[in-house]
């Protein structure tokens, strides 16, 4: 047995040399949590607190699996495997599937979850199945930002020019003429410069961001960014007089996007505690945004000047849960203290402390019933409960058959009022709202991190988030619609005017057309470092680290598309005609090339055939060559998709391609620059210039290669 004595608990798996790397987890009886992951990249650490709760059924799993005598199977040579030890209590190597074994289950359960949290979703190779257990997570050890450098051909005032981003920002004319100079940041991977009277240049790199610069002035047009890690809350609201989406992350920041093109109004820091719950409320004809945190306080502030009019303090743990009634003025908080208190707005006045749950409280929620205001709640003790919000009177307690309850809601079924809950044991139900009475099992399935409720044409609708990255949409008790899993488990729902919202663990913020499950917006950009960038007509596209290629209003910097079909990072973009319409082409490190109808985003072709991550691409006439890190160059047909030609010859990846007429630029991270002919393949010249090329382009006839050291024209053919 391993009992109240545990001191200690250590998890690790992997290797620093596997692409996924090694994680180490320990996790101590005094909540504390500390995650080291080593792998080909680097070195990277979190810690943060645990739940005691969770902390006892960890100890309470250990305990019922006996695992120090649990037989293992025998694990093949070079399978993943998984190391667990108890201090005091043993040790267990096993396979990463032998968690099958009912034994392990649990616990392998909690401690994946554990990974994933307290890392913030970075680490993916675990499955996260509990509520919010990890809190006040820090990234104490972080990869630096990659210096690297990034160049552009295009137009700067109607004349020829190359961009070169390092540190700086400089801008050349291919004609002459004086250089343009302005501050720009190091760890930039890409930059693209417009090709058309626009004077747009973008850059982008491992922050994320993509920054739109006015190339003759330097000015910074728009800067999209989005949350720092998971986004703990959605909420729709208003805000001057407009619809608004907002996100809340545990960054510490509430990021505001308008409903409907998804344009980025601006970000409210709320603080380092990170905002753990967020809701919008209109009280007197004054639009309002409160937000719980990592400390126990509540703010509310202004929704058009963001101003704090009041902070409310009385939680003695995190503030995981709100909901707000404003043609009443109050607001209901919940948290780590397991106390629901309500408060009058926009004031702040405590009205009551309503007690009686022994866990974490994982939800609240206000709905008026038959006259009376009601507030309901959830918990980490399996139990839900409902008061009169205006005495604070006890109405109902009772166990909703779950152990961890994850979100509560109020809906109607059948005319009668019903409570909804969400547990960790895969069940969305209804319950009478004023008995507690069981009313309907909505599902059964994966875990459910979220419930969102509300009316629309009479029916009455329930949505539900999972960890596995699912929604489901049920209307009058009936499932509506399932939308399938994306990236990141969901966090958190709400209906707005615009469709359902969804924020996810990895920091994605999705908007769904509630009838079809379409997803229409995507207000948040890549999650991951930006690894390249063009431009194509009004349109810049960026592929990202996280597997994605976006499309977004060059000028304005509104999301227009995210396409999905990588599995693994996108490293190349290029853009050109084929066929008389507008195509993207993209390669990375999943080894295909796609391409895409440039204005409705509908992936066209999957071409197969490199061995390796493709680092270049170059549309010509009616073709597209595309460069791997190997440094083999294919060129295909851009129409079928079949191959044209295959060029070998090149030491290491390839940096850059451009076609003239027939010919194939090819320039190689080592300097060498050859010239191919097609469709023959036949090489025509060759030749090395002093620097790494970054960019390459022909221009009146001759090859221009662009590095940090500047220009290098190659004459001739």
């Amino acid at each position: 047995m391993v009992g109240g004595g545990t001191d200690r608990v250590a998890y690790r798996s992997g290797a620093p040399t596997e692409a996924s790397g090694r994680f180490d987890l320990t996790v101590g009886a005094d909540g504390g949590l500390r995650l080291d992951h080593r792998d080909p990249v680097g070195s990277r650490a979190w810690s943060g607190r645990l739940e005691q709760a969770a902390w006892r059924r960890l100890v309470d799993a250990l305990d019922r699996s006996g695992f120090a005598e649990v037989e293992p199977r025998p694990i093949p040579p070079g399978a993943a495997r998984r190391e667990l030890v108890v201090e005091p209590g043993g040790s267990l190597v096993v396979g990463w599937n032998d968690t099958a074994q009912p034994a392990l289950r649990e616990i392998f359960r909690i401690l994946d979850a554990l990974v994933r949290q307290v890392s913030g979703g970075a680490l993916r190779s675990t499955v996260d199945e509990l509520p919010p257990v990890v809190h006040g997570r820090v990234q104490e050890i972080g990869r630096p930002e990659a210096a690297s450098a990034a160049a552009a051909f295009g137009t700067v005032g109607g004349e020829p020019a190359y961009a070169v981003v390092h540190g700086d920002i400089k801008i050349f004319f291919r004609h002459g003429g004086t250089p343009l100079s302005f501050p720009g940041r190091t760890a930039v991977r890409a930059a693209a410069l417009a090709d058309d009277e626009s004077d747009l240049l973008a850059t982008a790199g491992d922050d994320r961001v993509i920054r739109v610069h006015d190339a003759r002035t330097g000015r910074l047009l728009h800067a999209r960014a989005g949350h720092r890690g998971p986004v703990t809350a959605v909420a729709a609201g208003m805000a001057s007089d407009r619809q608004v989406v907002l996100t809340a992350g545990d960054d510490g920041d509430i990021r505001i996007w308008a409903a409907g093109t998804s344009g980025d109004l601006g970000t409210i820091p709320v603080g380092e505690g990170g905002v753990t719950s967020v809701c919008h409320v209109r009280v007197r004809g004054r639009d309002l945004i409160c937000a719980g945190t990592g400390d126990g306080t509540v703010e509310v502030r202004d929704a058009a000047g963001h101003d704090v009019i009041g902070a409310l303090r009385g939680h003695t743990g995190r503030v995981g849960a709100l909901a707000a009634d404003g043609p009443r003025g109050s607001l209901a908080s919940g948290g780590q203290d397991g106390v629901v208190r309500l408060w009058e707005l926009p004031g702040g006045k405590e009205l009551h402390a309503l007690e009686g749950h022994t866990g974490t409280v994982t939800g609240v929620a206000l709905t008026t019933t038959r006259g009376r205001p009601v507030v309901g709640s959830c918990s980490l003790d399996g139990t839900v409960r409902t008061w009169d919000a205006s005495t604070g009177e006890p109405l109902a307690a009772w166990s909703a058959d779950s152990d961890w309850l994850t979100a509560i809601g109020f809906s109607e079924a059948d005319g009668e009022p019903v409570v909804v809950t969400a547990g960790m044991d895969g069940s969305v139900r209804l319950w009478a709202a004023l008995t507690g009475a069981p009313v309907a099992v909505l599902a059964r399935g994966p875990v459910p991190s979220s419930v969102a409720t509300t009316s629309a044409d009479g029916r009455s609708l329930v949505a539900a988030g999972y960890k596995d990255g699912s929604l489901r949409v049920w209307s009058d008790g009936t499932l509506a619609r399932t939308i399938p899993a994306a990236e990141g488990a969901v966090t958190s729902v709400a209906f707005g005017p615009g469709g359902l919202i969804s924020g996810t663990d990895d920091g994605t913020v999705r908007i769904h057309d509630t009838g079809t499950g379409d997803e229409i917006q995507v207000p948040t950009p890549h999650t991951a470092p930006v690894l390249a960038l063009t431009f194509a007509g009004d349109l810049l596209v960026s592929g990202g680290a996280d597997a994605t290629v976006r499309t977004w209003d060059a000028r304005s910097g509104v999301p227009r598309a995210r396409l999905l079909g990588h599995t693994a990072g996108v490293a190349a973009l290029a853009t050109g005609t084929v066929g008389g319409r507008s195509v993207i082409a993209s390669g990375g490190y999943d080894r295909v090339v796609r391409t895409w109808d440039a204005v409705s985003g509908r992936p066209l072709l999957a071409i197969h055939g490199h061995m390796y991550p493709v680092y270049a691409l170059a549309f010509g006439r009616d073709r597209l060559a595309s460069a791997s890190y190997d440094g083999v160059v294919r060129v295909w047909d851009a129409v079928t998709g079949a191959q044209v030609a295959l060029l070998p010859g090149n030491d290491g990846p390839v940096r850059g391609l451009c076609f003239e007429e027939n010919d194939l630029a090819v320039a190689a991270e080592d300097g060498a620059v050859r010239l191919w002919r097609l469709p023959a393949g036949e090489l025509a010249g060759e030749v090395k210039v002093p620097q790494t090329p970054l960019a390459v382009a022909f221009v009146d006839g001759r090859l221009q290669v662009a590095g940090e050291d500047g220009l290098t024209t190659v004459d001739g053919r």
